[in-house]
């Protein structure tokens, strides 16, 4: 999220990441099947939110990368860089977030321990995983490059043993819950192979790796819907084998995509323009806009007798209405936007702006 001196810039990473912060309001909007929804309807919406579900990887796999490929530094540098950017404007919205749920649910000490956990709002986990990684990356400098691909291969068999462990448990809910999503082990591979590529200087990994990639993401988006389908159970958000590995293999896609998106400008252009804001939009929708903000426009819910339709008016609301706060703060003080937003409209030194590849190293 901030562009260190020697870091790579990359414009299908922009691409990429106003595509995933539209990813992750579409995930909060809702979560319930509604009643009239036919079997179709049902796979529909969950083949969506297993595309959507490889936002926060995404996240977490682009921060990575941009960190291997910046200067070397250590754990103070690497906090310090990022205080005014990152952990001022979380520490702010976490405080925000907690007024909020006082004022509406009055103090308690469930609300501490949401406040002690991270947990005060639901997109908070991320702070904590990108805390935690980033940290553990700074020091990734003292691994020799012929061990970057056993470290990402060790990753990927501890994330996807821990996966499946969380999805042979069944329900998966309360504080069991909050600590499965903060859990780093159930995340390892996005950011230790982003890390390793990033060291590389290969956005794109080979072609063949791509193809590979695309054959196990329609394998695990088949065996998802199909088995979903025929049994009615579905994973429990991220903890699920098949959404893991469909994520997993995202990442050896989604760039080599993106850079061919960028040529599409309709396409391309609003989502490179919103990658910008995606940090601010990721601190505030929740549960300022979707929550207190689609309450007031759409109502609570139970007087919709379409509930698709529902679902994307809350998307909706909770996008366009987070993005125009955002904008209204940039407008009024842009100041106040970058101490209390993160916002950085950086624009990017060339070559790299240009198109010109890095080389791999």
């Amino acid at each position: 999220m901030e562009r260190a001196r020697g870091r790579a810039y990359l414009a299908e990473f922009d691409l990429l990441r106003g595509a995933a912060i539209t990813a992750v309001v579409y995930l909060h909007a809702y979560f319930t099947p509604w009643p009239e929804a036919s079997g179709g309807g049902i796979a529909g919406l969950r083949a969506a939110h297993l595309v959507a579900h490889g936002a926060v990887p995404l996240f977490l796999f682009i921060a990575a990368y941009l960190q291997g490929t910046g200067p070397r530094e250590g754990v103070s540098g690497h906090l310090r860089h990022r205080w005014r950017t990152i952990w001022l404007p979380v520490i702010a919205w976490s405080g925000a977030t907690f007024a909020y749920r006082v004022v509406d649910e009055g103090l308690s000490a469930a609300l501490w321990r949401d406040l002690a956990l991270a947990d005060i709002s639901g997109q908070f986990y991320f702070a904590w995983l990108l805390l935690a990684f980033g940290v553990l990356l700074s020091q990734g400098w003292r691994v020799p490059d012929r061990w970057l691909w056993p470290l990402a291969g060790i990753a990927f068999a501890v994330n996807f043993a821990t996966i499946g462990w969380y999805e042979q448990h069944g329900a998966i809910s309360g504080l069991f819950a909050t600590l499965a999503y903060r859990n780093p082990l159930a995340w390892a591979f996005f950011p230790v192979v982003g890390y390793a590529l990033g060291r590389k200087r290969m956005p794109e990994p080979p072609v063949t790796w791509t193809i590979a990639a695309l054959a196990v993401m329609s394998g695990a988006a088949a065996v998802h819907l199909i088995r979903g389908v025929a049994a009615g159970t579905w994973p429990v958000s991220y903890f699920g084998v098949t959404v893991f590995l469909f994520s997993a293999a995202s990442l050896f896609v989604y760039p080599r995509a993106a850079r061919a998106l960028l040529s599409l400008r309709p396409i391309a252009n609003p989502l490179v323009w919103l990658s910008a804001y995606a940090f601010p939009i990721y601190l505030v929708h929740l549960p300022f806009v979707i929550g207190f903000g689609t309450r007031e426009v759409l109502g609570k819910g139970e007087d919709w007798t379409n509930y698709w339709l529902l679902l994307h008016a809350n998307a909706a609301v909770g996008l366009f209405g987070s993005l125009a706060f955002v904008l209204a703060v940039e407008r009024t003080s842009p100041w106040l936007a970058r101490r209390v937003l993160g916002l950085r409209r950086l624009r990017p030194a060339r070559p790299e702006a240009t198109g010109e590849r890095l080389a791999p190293r």
